[in-house]
This record gives structure tokens, C-alpha cells and sequence, in this order.
């Protein structure tokens, strides 16, 4: 009763909401909270609530929760099952938001602001906190002294959560407290913030990073929304999605860059991230002073790290790609750093660790760089970037030649992005400028980023009278042959330059160091035996006897070069031989990629050969083969191959199931290569079925011959197959004028490529093109020479086939027909 009459004295005395100075909100609230305490107790039965916990504490949210749904879950799963949860995460993740969420959702809770604290202030601020809520009776008080005592009296025998937020500056203190707190009291759990573990027995996690893209979308448009009245119209949610990405779909960052939509618009908000920590300067005035600013919430994290822990992030920052755990010890060495100091950015947030790699969020990356820039110490730090990558990827670069070819692919793909760096800094540094180059030559052949080979190398290359290395004489090599392929007139490629660099690369152990030589031999040779304006590469043969004692896998490459040139050439003994011997080859080091390059080869000479079925097996085998190995347009480059055959085996069905995860496949790659090569093979289906115009809709797709030589890279010997599918599709259309003026544009460009398998296509076109016209002599020759420029007869080709029949009808035999050259057959179709 006493307590009841005091508490309705002190009511009495309440006339208005009281008024505080700015900067003292605080004592607002628990005034507020001291009036809620007194208005129970002064209830209609005047009863003492002796730890009753006042729910009013836990402020309301201010704005709705966006995300965070599988967050949520976990953790009252955890609060369910544990008694110790802490929510750790990066700064700025909205830590403090899930953890009010999660109070509000298990009251009674009491929660402890400790950001203010300092080491030895966290029972007095968990002393405070409890002194607000949770009322003791005046024997308790009175026998429990300090902060600590009065604490753990207030915690004994009440169900409660306690809430410890942004507990990593005094983590220590903080996971004492948390020891003895639930010691004390059986029924209390504690959820804990905080940038790094507590390390108490029995603690679990939820980890808070990054809202997914979808959420982090919502969150960036609904503060835009707030700060201008409207949300992101449709024009602008490209730019949305963007500015999220760009900004680690951090939750803070997000709301200081909505904020801005007040006064910019969203493209100026998306260009001002080039220097976000200047953009997004300014936060609510209410929010903590490390909250207030994008700079402000990492300068928290950066004061907590002692000088191996800086290093380690600053080390990290010039890592665009993060680095692998594999990779870690190479990387620490390289800058000086104990192996530790990684991991112990991960227990901080600062660092995230997924499948295996170490990486920054963008935003913590810039401060890095920002803080390197200042510091005078950046031009080191890439050095030392570019030195390790150099290092890490020679050693890959061994592997790509041997069955560990996919996992070494898979870290060239995971560091793209650190190669890339590294290689832009390397440029005027010399030898490792040449290693980069060296360490990357391959899986730049391998994905056909012949583009930046060709540049490199050329930027590179060290003279032939100065190679000190093996990567130099490599590079050297590779230059020369590259510049060739390019110019075959090039002064580059002599005699003498090529006798420089056998000799140079006869000092090292190295299948390409060894190969290329005879590879740069071959192409003097060639050079030497074109006539006019052919290709020097259909005279390119390497002499497999320079070899003999040379590596292994030298040997193979020089065979599968050999079986590649035969192929080209028509010359199906060679291809057989060749092909044959690569293949086992290849098979027998574990090299996925030689064996898929001689399957290729063997599968082309096994279906000439009319053995079908066996021809088919092989394809498939090298098309599973390249999986993973080589692009897209590449694989369906091969998979082109297995649809042909399936059609000279009459087996439809399974070609157009085949064809239709080839479609998906460039539908989802998106290249226009891969687009064109898919849309081509659909179109020869559709043509062994006699559906011209549905063959044409797939042609369109491929795009028409101007349009594909437009595009850098694209083969020409693609687009002059594909024009001769017009032609035949344009024929099944009634459309002969049409069909022939696609043959007079494919023959010319195939004829250019020097590729005989090509040519023999348009010429076959062309056989049937006659066909059509009734011109059977003329049909026959141009047959004639399809079989000339293939080596033999392609018996089982199904679009020859109707030709073959009626010259067969006409008691003629195509074998002993004239051939017509293709320049010839164009002349023809006019009647010339």
C-alpha cells in the first residue's frame, strides 16, 4: 500500500510530457518508462510488481522491417534451443534492427546500448538498463553493492532476454557478463550484437551480412520513396539494382544513398559512387556519430584492429577477387603477414568467408584502397598483388596441361578479376610483365580470348636475342606465332629469329617451350609453300621427328596439329594417322582438352569412314570432355558434330532433342556466336527434314552474313557454312534466285578460310542447287568436288544424298565426274 500511495504522489506531480535539451533524449525515455512503472503500481490493486519488466523499453520500429526473413527464423530457432545467441555481422548490416525485432518478439526484454561503454563500464550499463525495468525490492537493493551485484540480483529467477548490442569494443567485459549472467539466473537468455564472437561456451550465431538482391532492391526503393515522394519509376530500376549491387546491399549504405534521392537524382547518385564515402557523408542526426556516415561505421571497425589485423585488410584490398584458403599462405608471405591475421579479420565482420575464398565487401575493398592512396603505400601493395598472382598462376598454368585441368581452370575463372588487375599494373615492369603473360597464355587460348593474347603478347614479347627465361622465350614464341596467324608477310617470323629461341628454349624443361619451336618451324615452311593468297595454314606441318626426345605432351600437340591440318586439307590417310596417335596420346597424360581437340579429329575421320555409331561415341566423348574446358560456342561447335551424325543415322528424335539444349544453352550464354552456331545446327535438322522455311526462322536467329562478319572474332568459316544452309533452305522455298545469290556470297568466303570441309558444304549446296535446276552435269561436278576437297566420298551425308541417287539414276558415277572448282561453280550458275 505504501508503495501504491507514493507512486500515485508521484502521478499527482505529473502535469506534462517533459521537456529536455537536444542530446538528451534519453532522459525523456526513461522519465516515460519511470511514469509506465508508477502507473502499474498505483493500478487498481496497488500491488508491488516486483520484477515485472516494463515492454515500453524496446523502443517501436520506425520504419518496416525489409528482409531478413531467414534471419529471423534461425534465430528464434536458436533462442528456442540455446540460451546464448549473438548476431554478428559487418558494420552497418542493421545488426541493432534484428535484434530490437527479435526483443519485441520475446518480451519481457531488457536492452543494453553498450556502444557507449568503455572496458569496464558494461556492468554498469547492464546495471541501468535493468534499473529501468526490472524494480527490486528495498532488501535486495540494499544487499547487492555495485553495478555487477545489483545486476545479477536483478537477473535471478526471471524469464527474460537481455539484449547486449554492439558489444565488440568491449567484447572481453561483454562475454564476462554473459558468463556470469547466465550462471546466475536459469531461465535468462542473452542475445548479443556484435562484430566478432564473444567466445563463451555454448554460443550460437546468426550471421547478419548482406540482404539478398531482391531484398536489398526494396529497401534502397523504399527509402528513395521516403526522401522524394515517389518511388523508382520504371526507367530507374535498372539503376536500382545497380546502385544495391554496387553498395554490397548493405543495409546502411542503402539507407544513406536512398536518402539522397532528396536532393539528387538517381543517376547522380549512381555516378557518385565512384567515391562513395564522400557521397554518402551524412545519416540521421538521432543515429550513433559511427552510424552517421558510410566512412564512420568502417573507422569503427578499423580502431579495433591492431597493426597485423590493418595490414591484413589493406593486403586485402588489392585483391578484387578475394583469395582462395588454398592460396592464403603464398598470399601472407608475399605481405609479410602471420596466416592468422586473415582469420582474425573474419571473426571481426570485416572479412567474409564463402566456398572456400576470403573476400571484401566492395565497401570495405575502396576504404582499403582509400587508406593504402593515403598512406603512400598503394604502388607496394599492387606490386606485391601482381608478384603472388604471378606466382600462383604459373603454378595453375602447369596443371591445365594435366588431369587436374578443370580445378585449375576454376581458379584462373575465380581470380579473373586479380589476373586482370594484376596484369594492368605489370605493364613497363619487365620480367613481371612477361611472367603474367606467361602464367596466363593458355587459359587465354583455352577460352579464345585471343584478343587480349594477341595484345599482351605483343606489349611483351622480349627479342629473340634476349631470352633470359622461360617465360621469355615462351612469350617470344607465342608473339611470333600469334603475329604471323595475323600477317603472314611479318619480318617477325625468320630464320634466324626461330634458331634463337630452339636454342634458348632447349635450357628449360617445358612442353610448350619445347613445341613451339617446331610449331614457329612449321610456320616458316608454310610461309614458304603458299601460293598466292591461300591460307598459310593449310600448309602448316609440323615435324613430329624434332620431338622425339621431347616431352610427352609436346609429342601429342604436335600430332593433333598435324590430324587438324590434314582434316583441313582433305587428306584422310594423314587424318587417320594423326588423329589416332594424338588421341591415345592425349588419353593416356589425363589432358581433357588435347583428348577433346583428337576425339574431334578421330570422330570426323571414323564418320567418313561410314562407321557411324562408333563415330558418335567419340564426339560424345569429347564433347563431355570440353564441358567446363572452353566457351560455349566452342562445346556447341562439337555438339554440332554429334547432330550430324545422329542425322545420317536417321535417328531424328534424339537430333532435336539435341538441338534443343543447344538453343538453351546459347539462349542462356547470350553470345552471338553461340546464338549463331546453336540456330545454324537447328536449321540443318530442319533441312535433312525438308522444312525450308522453318529453317530459315532458325537462320534468321543466326543472323545474315554481313552481320556476322561485323562481329570481331567471328569465324569466317562459320558464316560461309551457314550461308550455304540459306541457300539449301531458300531452294526447299522454291526461291532459286535467292539460293544462288547465298551461294555467290558463301563460296568466296569459304574459299578465303582455306578450311576444305567448308568448302565441300558449299559445294555440295551447289550440287543441289543444280539438281533443282535440272542441270545434271553441273550437279555432278559440283559433287565431284565436294568429294575432292573432303578426300572421299561422304557417303552418309544426307543432304549429298538425293544428288548421288540421280547422278547414280543417270548411269553416271559422280567418282569419275570433273570437279568444278567453287569460283568455277559461281561462273556456272549463270551459265557462264
Amino acid at each position: 500500500e505504501r508503495a501504491a500511495a507514493l507512486a500515485r504522489n508521484a502521478l499527482d506531480l505529473w502535469t506534462a510530457d517533459p521537456w529536455v535539451p537536444d542530446d538528451f533524449d534519453w532522459a525523456r525515455r526513461d522519465l516515460l518508462e519511470d511514469r509506465a512503472h508508477a502507473q502499474r503500481i498505483a493500478g487498481p490493486h496497488g500491488a508491488p510488481t516486483v520484477g515485472a519488466v516494463d515492454d515500453t523499453r524496446i523502443p517501436a520500429a520506425l520504419t518496416p522491417l525489409i528482409g531478413r526473413a531467414d534471419e529471423i527464423a534461425l534465430a528464434e530457432a536458436q533462442l528456442t534451443d540455446e540460451r546464448l545467441l549473438t548476431l554478428i555481422g559487418p558494420g552497418g548490416a542493421g545488426k541493432t534492427t534484428l535484434a530490437l525485432e527479435l526483443a519485441r518478439r520475446h518480451a519481457p526484454a531488457v536492452f543494453v546500448e553498450l556502444a557507449p561503454a568503455d572496458a569496464g563500464g558494461v556492468w554498469d550499463a547492464v546495471a541501468t538498463a535493468l534499473g529501468r525495468g526490472v524494480r527490486l525490492s528495498e532488501s535486495t537493493v540494499g544487499q547487492a553493492q555495485g553495478s555487477r551485484e545489483r545486476a545479477l540480483a536483478a537477473l535471478a529467477g526471471r524469464p527474460l532476454l537481455l539484449v547486449l548490442d554492439n558489444a565488440e569494443h568491449v567484447v572481453s567485459d561483454a562475454a564476462q557478463v554473459a558468463t556470469d549472467a547466465l550462471r546466475v539466473a536459469p531461465a535468462l537468455r542473452l542475445l548479443a550484437t556484435s562484430r566478432e564472437p564473444l567466445g563463451v561456451p555454448g554460443e550460437a550465431f546468426v550471421t547478419v551480412g548482406s540482404l539478398p538482391e531482391g531484398d536489398a532492391v526494396a529497401l534502397l526503393a523504399a527509402r528513395i520513396r521516403a526522401a522524394r515522394g515517389h518511388a523508382p519509376d520504371a526507367g530507374e530500376t535498372e539503376a536500382v539494382a545497380r546502385i544495391a549491387r554496387r553498395l554490397d546491399g548493405l543495409p546502411l549504405a542503402l539507407e544513406l544513398a536512398g536518402a539522397k534521392a532528396r536532393v539528387l537524382s538517381i543517376a547522380e547518385i549512381e555516378d557518385g559512387l565512384a567515391d562513395r564515402f564522400a557521397l554518402l557523408d551524412r545519416g540521421p542526426r538521432t543515429a550513433e556519430p559511427r552510424h552517421q556516415t558510410l566512412r564512420a561505421v568502417i573507422d569503427w571497425s578499423w580502431s579495433l584492429l591492431d597493426d597485423a589485423q590493418r595490414d591484413a585488410l589493406l593486403a586485402l584490398a588489392v585483391f578484387p577477387d578475394g583469395i582462395s584458403s588454398a592460396d592464403l599462405a603464398e598470399v601472407t608471405a608475399a605481405f609479410g603477414l602471420p596466416e592468422t591475421a586473415i582469420d582474425d579479420l573474419v571473426e571481426r565482420s570485416l572479412v567474409q568467408r564463402s566456398r572456400g575464398r576470403y573476400r571484401l565487401l566492395e565497401t570495405v575493398r575502396e576504404y582499403g584502397l582509400d587508406a593504402l592512396h593515403r598512406s603512400g603505400r598503394l604502388e607496394d601493395a599492387r606490386g606485391r598483388q601482381a608478384a603472388v598472382m604471378a606466382q600462383l598462376a604459373l603454378a595453375q598454368d602447369r596443371a591445365l596441361r594435366t588431369p587436374a585441368a578443370r580445378p585449375a581452370i576454376a581458379w584462373f575463372d575465380a581470380n579473373e578479376e586479380n589476373l586482370a588487375a594484376a596484369t594492368r599494373f605489370s605493364v613497363g615492369h619487365g620480367e613481371l610483365e612477361v611472367r603474367l603473360a606467361r602464367a596466363q597464355l593458355w587459359i587465354w587460348q583455352l577460352r579464345e580470348r585471343f584478343d587480349l593474347l594477341t595484345s599482351v603478347l605483343n606489349a611483351t614479347a622480349t627479342p629473340a636475342d634476349a631470352l633470359a627465361s622461360e617465360a621469355d622465350v615462351v612469350v617470344a614464341a607465342m608473339a611470333m606465332l600469334m603475329r604471323t596467324m595475323l600477317d603472314p608477310t611479318t619480318t617477325h617470323l625468320s630464320t634466324q629469329s626461330v634458331a634463337r629461341i630452339a636454342a634458348a628454349a632447349q635450357r628449360y624443361d617445358s612442353e610448350l617451350a619445347a613445341v613451339l619451336p617446331v610449331v614457329l618451324r612449321g610456320a616458316l615452311r608454310a610461309r614458304q609453300d603458299r601460293r598466292g593468297d591461300e591460307p598459310w595454314s593449310t600448309y602448316l606441318r609440323l615435324d613430329e621427328s624434332d620431338l622425339t626426345d621431347g616431352p610427352a605432351w609436346s609429342r601429342a600437340f604436335a600430332a593433333v596439329m598435324n590430324a587438324a591440318t590434314a582434316q583441313n586439307n582433305g587428306d584422310i590417310e594423314g587424318l587417320g594417322d594423326a588423329s589416332g596417335r594424338a588421341l591415345d596420346a592425349f588419353r593416356h597424360l589425363g589432358d581433357a582438352w588435347g583428348t577433346a581437340l583428337a576425339s574431334q579429329m578421330r570422330s570426323e575421320w571414323l564418320m567418313l569412314q561410314g562407321r557411324l555409331e562408333e563415330s558418335l561415341r567419340i564426339a560424345d566423348e569429347s564433347t563431355q570432355a570440353l564441358e567446363g574446358l572452353t566457351s560455349v560456342s566452342d562445346l556447341l561447335q562439337q555438339q554440332a558434330l554429334s547432330v550430324s551424325i545422329l542425322l545420317r543415322l536417321g535417328r531424328e528424335s534424339e537430333a532435336r532433342q539435341r538441338v534443343d539444349q543447344m538453343l538453351a544453352r546459347a539462349r542462356a550464354d547470350g553470345s552471338e556466336r553461340a546464338v549463331a552456331q546453336a540456330a545454324a545446327t537447328a536449321a540443318a535438322l530442319e533441312l535433312v527434314r525438308g522444312d525450308g522455311a522453318a529453317a530459315l526462322r532458325e537462320l534468321e536467329r543466326a543472323g545474315s552474313l554481313e552481320q556476322q562478319q561485323a562481329l570481331a572474332g567471328f569465324p569466317a568459316q562459320v558464316a560461309a557454312w551457314q550461308e550455304s544452309k540459306r541457300a539449301l533452305a531458300l531452294l526447299l522455298t522454291g526461291d532459286a534466285a535467292g539460293a544462288a545469290d547465298a551461294l555467290r556470297r558463301a563460296a568466296p568466303v569459304a574459299v578465303r578460310t582455306g578450311d576444305q570441309p567448308i568448302m565441300s558444304d558449299v559445294a555440295v549446296a551447289f550440287a543441289r542447287w543444280f539438281l533443282a535446276a535440272d542441270r545434271l552435269s553441273d550437279a555432278a561436278a559440283a559433287l565431284a568436288e565436294a568429294d575432292r576437297l573432303r578426300g572421299r566420298a561422304d557417303l552418309s551425308d544426307p543432304i549429298a544424298l538425293p544428288v548421288r541417287d540421280a547422278v547414280s539414276a543417270a548411269g553416271r558415277d559422280a567418282a569419275a565426274s570433273d570437279p568444278a572448282e567453287l569460283t568455277a561453280l559461281v561462273d556456272r550458275l549463270d551459265g557462264r
